[in-house]
C-alpha cells in the first residue's frame, strides 16, 4: 500500500510539473495559466526595466518585443514614445496573454494607436516590412524555440530590423538555475552559447554576451547584437568570392540552357 501511495505521489508531482512547465512556455486561460504567468512577471519585472534601460529607446522608435507575456515591457517602452512619433510592436504565441495584453492597453491602443499586438504562430515569418524596427528585444524566450529553428527566427528579425538596429535578449542565470532544479527547464535550453552562435550564424553583428549586478536583483546578463549599416560587414573576404564565384558560374549556366533552349526552338 505505502509503495502505491508513493508511486501515485510520484506520477501526480511528475503531471503537476509538466503541466507548470507547459504553461511557463505556453500560458492558456487557467488557474495554472494565470498564477504561473503572474509569477513570472512579476519576478522578471526588474529585468524587463534593466532590458529597456539598456536599449536606449528614443521618443521616435519602433520597438518591437517578441513574447510579451502580461506586457510590463511594452508597458515601459511606450512611456518611452508616447510624446513622439515612435511605436510598440509585440508578438505573443500565447492567446491567453494577447487577451491580457489587449485588455491591459486598450486605451492606449484606442487613444493614441501607439501600440500594436500581433499573433505570430511562426516567427520565421513575421507580418512585418523590412528595415522597420529600431530595437527588437525579448526577455526569457529563446529556451522556449527549437534549435533547428532558432536560425531561421534570428534571419528573419535581422530582417525587419533597421540597418543600425539592435537586438537585446535579458535572462538571468540564477533564477533559471532554480527552475532547471524544480524541472521547469533543462540547463540545455537556456544555454546562452546555443543563442549566440545562432546570432552570428543568421549573420548579426557585434553579438556578445554582459554581466550586470544589480542591487534589487543580484547578477543579470544581456546579449546583444546588431543589424550592419553595411551589407559586407564582418564577412570572410574569401567566403565571399567563393559566393560570388559560384553565383557567376549558376548565371552563366542558366544563360546557357536558355540560349540552348532558343536555339532548339528556332531548329524547329
Amino acid at each position: 500500500m505505502t509503495a502505491r501511495f508513493t508511486k501515485f505521489l510520484a506520477n501526480t508531482f511528475k503531471l503537476a510539473t509538466s503541466d507548470v512547465a507547459n504553461q511557463y512556455a505556453l500560458p492558456v486561460k487557467s488557474m495554472t495559466g494565470a498564477f504561473v504567468s503572474s509569477y513570472g512577471a512579476k519576478k522578471s519585472r526588474r529585468l524587463n526595466e534593466k532590458v529597456v534601460e539598456s536599449m536606449g529607446v528614443g521618443r521616435d522608435d519602433f520597438v518591437f518585443e517578441i513574447g510579451f507575456g502580461r506586457g510590463d515591457a511594452m508597458g515601459m517602452c511606450f512611456e518611452k514614445v508616447k510624446e513622439g512619433r515612435g511605436m510598440i510592436f509585440g508578438v505573443e504565441r500565447s492567446g491567453y496573454m494577447n487577451e491580457r495584453a489587449f485588455k491591459r492597453f486598450v486605451l492606449e491602443i484606442a487613444e493614441t494607436d501607439k501600440i500594436r499586438i500581433d499573433s505570430a504562430v511562426d516567427l520565421r515569418n513575421l507580418p512585418y516590412p523590412t528595415d522597420l524596427f529600431n530595437h527588437v528585444f525579448h526577455v526569457d524566450l529563446f529556451y522556449f524555440l527549437q534549435q533547428d529553428s532558432l536560425v531561421d527566427i534570428n534571419r528573419e528579425l535581422l530582417r525587419v530590423l533597421k540597418p543600425g538596429g539592435t537586438l537585446t535578449c535579458g535572462m538571468q542565470f540564477d533564477r533559471l538555475k532554480k527552475l532547471t532544479e524544480h524541472r521547469i527547464l533543462e540547463e540545455t535550453q537556456w544555454d546562452p552559447m546555443r543563442y549566440l552562435w545562432a546570432l552570428e550564424a543568421a549573420e548579426f553583428s557585434d553579438v556578445k554576451i554582459n554581466y550586470h549586478t544589480d542591487p534589487q536583483m543580484g547578477e543579470y546578463q544581456i546579449i546583444s547584437a546588431r543589424k550592419s549599416t553595411d551589407p559586407l560587414d564582418g564577412q570572410d573576404p574569401e567566403e565571399l568570392m567563393e559566393k560570388l564565384s559560384m553565383d557567376m558560374k549558376k548565371e552563366r549556366l542558366a544563360v546557357a540552357m536558355m540560349n540552348d533552349k532558343k536555339d532548339a526552338e528556332d531548329s524547329l
